[in-house]
Formats: structure tokens, sequence, C-alpha cells
């Protein structure tokens, strides 16, 4: 049997504590550069499930998560995201007066938006919020900048500065491009702000630098140029450079586990790993790597008007369906498909259902879904919640564009999907899906879901005789066919008695009901439209 990947790592993670007798501390980090996307959060949702698993193992852990706001504002993005998800676009004026900031850490540049102290602060805050809002309320939130500000970086600049000729050798063999006077720290220029100098001399003893505000590169594609100052400053008046910055924390944090991108993987990992051993002597966390997620198939960019934040995400499903998706494993490419966002509902609630022991499950798959299932929630449900089918919830919609909670609650009546009492707990979780669905059918269904219903047949009607007369069979059937199992069962009764394909007759009811050749399942889109009114419309074929 196949033992859940976070549990597999937990118990590496406990080994590895136990041996350097420490607690267990999964982390993850994120440089605060604007709205941080779905793929991002791969980092906190990785480093939380296996944070969890080893708290079920009777083990202490904890979860911490850096903001790297000390990095420098690198371009100014096409659209950001409020404080409450809703993304703006940035108009040009808004634009040139951010580009001011450019080279300057995050920490240090204004929030775009006026209504937190930094631009550090305002996406920290709604990364947090959207993290929190998974249910993983124990993680701990830092900042670089506090970090920095306090002195916890001192030891590691200082070491990487005194073991110079060998920082220098392990760079220089991943990055052959570096200067031979290469010194591993970037000041934080006194007189424009700006973290974009060269380092050209220093005084272990002072902890001070010298350095030259000359501007350079970032990530090979913006050019930031300098204001020619030469001054001095302290350990805390600048940072490591990531290579050097991102062992600097794993020893900061005694770090034993980190999920990252591949593109780390492929890139920095290497010489961080180098670094860490030979500079900072210290072992790297057990690392997880995990491939780039794709939405409908496609690459993340703001280009395509596809890159989407947890908030929105919790706009359309439910924060344990959504967290659900992050259980997987992730040695592969991932899509998540919003256009049949149902499909991972249906996922998730297959995996509870086999938890509480209502569906039947392979031994050797029960146990995986059901630590899948629970590492989906900050606490697990004592019993099994009730939820509303994501289909009938989008059928629901489309029958009630005013959202009328009554005449909603009338249909699900009529389907048997609700009786009296409804419990109070049952309302809400109705009440909830309802409204997802009703924000995933307005913003993220395919073209042609939202569907309206005839009043009368339409007069171009193109079906044939027998199939007419089938129609007019279940019109008169709906009396008897009073719940969704005997309405299915005329379905396919009825055509096999005139001769007709299933398929076919499918298709005239269609057309009848809504003038399309498909559409919803039948059986309860004619619950969801009421018995009666089905057959007064069969009727007047």
């Amino acid at each position: 049997m196949d033992v859940f990947w976070a549990d597999q790592l937990a118990e590496e993670a406990i080994a590895r504590a136990k041996k350097e007798g420490r607690i267990v501390t999964c982390r993850g980090a994120a440089s605060p550069s604007g709205g941080k996307h779905i793929g991002n959060l791969f980092d906190a949702a990785k480093a939380y499930m296996v944070h969890k698993a080893v708290l079920k193992k009777g083990y202490q852990s904890r979860f911490v998560f850096t903001h790297d706001d000390r990095d420098p504002l690198r371009n100014i993005p096409s659209k950001l995201p409020r404080l409450d998800g809703k993304w703006h676009i940035v108009d040009e004026d808004t634009k040139k007066e951010l580009e001011k900031y450019l080279g300057i850490p995050y920490s240090r540049t204004p929030d775009p938006f006026s209504c937190c102290d930094s631009w550090s602060k305002h996406f920290a805050t709604l990364w947090e919020n959207g993290v929190r809002a998974l249910g993983m309320k124990d993680t701990e939130f830092y900042f670089a900048e506090d970090m920095y500000e306090a002195g916890q970086f001192d030891k590691y600049i200082g070491t990487a500065l005194e073991k110079l000729e060998a920082s220098r050798k392990i760079i220089r063999k991943f990055q052959e491009s570096k200067e031979s006077d290469y010194i591993p720290f970037d000041a934080i220029c006194a007189n424009c702000g700006k973290i974009m100098g060269k380092t050209v001399s220093f005084d272990l003893e002072k902890k001070t630098v010298d350095y030259v505000c000359t501007g350079r590169d970032l990530a090979g594609k913006y050019t930031i140029q300098g204001c020619g100052f030469k001054g001095t400053t302290t350990f805390r008046g600048g940072k490591l450079p990531w290579s050097f910055e991102w062992p600097a924390q794993w020893a900061i944090w005694n770090a034993t586990f980190e999920p990252f991108g591949k593109e780390h993987a492929e890139g920095s990992w290497p010489r961080c790993v180098a670094i860490s051993k030979e500079i900072f002597g210290i072992e790297p966390p057990i690392a997880h790597i995990y491939e780039f997620l794709l939405i409908n198939g496609e690459k993340m960019s703001t280009r395509y008007g596809n890159v989407y934040i947890t908030q929105e995400m919790l706009q359309i499903v439910e924060p344990e369906v959504f967290l659900y998706f992050y259980t997987k494993r992730s040695k592969k490419q991932r899509s998540l498909d919003l256009k049949t966002i149902h499909l991972l509902v249906e996922d998730f609630e297959k995996a509870e259902r086999v938890y509480f022991g209502k569906d039947a499950a392979d031994e050797k798959d029960k146990e995986n879904m059901a630590r899948m299932y629970e590492s989906s929630f900050a606490s697990v449900p004592k019993k099994m919640p009730f939820r509303l089918p994501y289909h009938l919830a989008v059928m629901i919609a489309n029958l009630v564009p005013d959202r009328s909670w009554e005449r909603s609650l009338q249909i699900l009546k009529e389907t048997g999907h609700v009786k009296e009492p409804l419990p109070a707990d049952d309302e809400m979780q109705i009440k909830r899906r309802l409204e997802l669905a009703a924000h995933w059918l307005d913003n993220f269904a395919p073209e042609g879901t939202k569907i309206g219903v005839n009043e009368e047949p339409p007069k171009d009607l193109s079906i044939t005789t027998k199939e007419k007369a089938a129609l007019k069979e279940l019109a008169a059937s709906m009396d008897q066919a009073n719940t969704e199992e005997k309405i299915y069962e005329k379905l396919y009764e009825i055509p096999r008695k005139h001769g007709i394909e299933p398929k076919d007759f499918f298709r005239a009811a269609y057309l009848v009901l809504i003038s399309r050749n498909q559409g919803p399942r039948l059986a309860p889109f004619i619950m969801a439209l009421g018995r009666r009114s089905v057959k007064d419309l069969l009727g007047k074929l």
C-alpha cells in the first residue's frame, strides 16, 4: 500500500530532527512582489501538510513562512490585487509613479493602494489572509526586513565574508559570469534607497561594508540604474544575495523540511546546498520539489489573464475542497481546469464518503484517500457534512437567476435533496454551495453553460414522429415518476419501447426544453424544473 506522501516526508523529518535533537521545522518563503498566485501556494500547502503529518505522529513541529521583503522591486505588474482580493488594472500615471521605486526593497516601497505601511505589508497581508482562509491558522509569518534589523543575519553575513575565497569559488562554479572581485553582500544605498550597489570592501570587526551604488541587471530581465553614491553601512543595512540568504534562513530557522518549485531545483538549489555545507556548515533541509501548475492546460500569465490568487478560488469552492487539490502528489506537472471545477469537487467528496465509511474503496487506496481528506482541514468534521451536488447547485443558479433562497429551496424539495425540517448546519452548507456555484457560473463556466428554459416547444423543432411520441409518453409518466431514480428509469425504458437510441431521445428532450442538443443531467434537471412544468411543456408537442 502506498503511504501518503506527507506521511513519508514526516517520517524523514522526524528522524532528522531526533538526530539533531530539535523539533521539526517546516518552512516556506516568498518575495511579496505582488499577488502571489495559486501556483506559489504549493510552498505553503506542502509544508503545512508535512507539518500536520508530523504533529499527527506525536512529534513537535512548527511551520514558518518568511516574506523575503528586502528583495528589490523589479517591475510594475500590469494589474495588482487589493486586500479584498479584487484585481485592479495599473494605469499609466500610477505605473510612472511606482517606477520611481524600482530597485528599492519591497519593505521600503509604498503600498500602491495606500492602505498598508508598505508594498511588502500589503501583499504579505493578502497572502496571509489567503493562507489562513484555507485553515492553515498555526502558520508563523516573519518578514526578512525585521530579521535583518534584529541582527539575525549578522552571523551569516560575517561567515560568508570571512570565508570570502571559498564563497567566491562556489559562486563562480555555478555562475561563471560573476566578477572575480565579487563580495556577497548587497547594500541599501543611503542616498537613493536602492539595493543595487556593489560592495567593494568590508570590516569584520566593525561589521561594516563599503559600497558603490552602481545599479545592475535583475533576473536577466530588468536593468536598474544606480546613483553612483559611495558609502558605508553595517551588516544590517543591506542583505545577503539569494544564494547565501536562502541557506542562511535554513540555519536561522533550523529548517528540517522545505518544498520548492523545479525552477529552484534546476537553478539555485545546487549552489545553495554547497554554500550551506561548505560556508555555513549546516545540512540543507529535506527537499520536496514540485512541478509547475497550469490553469486549463496553460501556464499562468497576467498577459493571458489566467493568474488567480487563493481568494478567487474560494469564491467557487470551499476551502477544504481547494486545499484538497494540493494533497495530491506533484512530481508531475498539474493542471487545474476551472471550466470543470466540479470534477475536483466530486473527487474531494468521493474521498469524504470513503473517510466516513459511506463509500467503499480498495484497501490500498482507502488509507491514502483518508489522509488526503484529513490534510484538507485544520480540524476534520466529526460527522460527514451535507454536500449539495455541485452540478445541481449550478443548475439551480441557472434556473434561479435572482438567486432567491426561497425558490432554490423549493427546487431542492422538489428534487428530494432537502427534507423538512432543515438543520441549520445543512442550510448553511447549501447556501454556501449555491453561492459558490453561482459565482462559477457567472465567471468561469464555459461558453454556452448558461441556459434558458423554453415556455413553448420551438417552432422549428427537428425531431422525428417517434421521438415526439416518446416525449409525450415521458410527459404522461411525470405523475408516477416522482423521484430522480424513477425519472432516470423512464429515460431509458421509454426510448427502448419506441425503438429509439437513448442518445437521440435525450437530444430530442433537450431541444424541446432548452433548444439545445445537450444540457445538464436530464433526470435531476427535470426534477429541478418541476415535473408539472415539464409535463405541460412536453404535452404541448
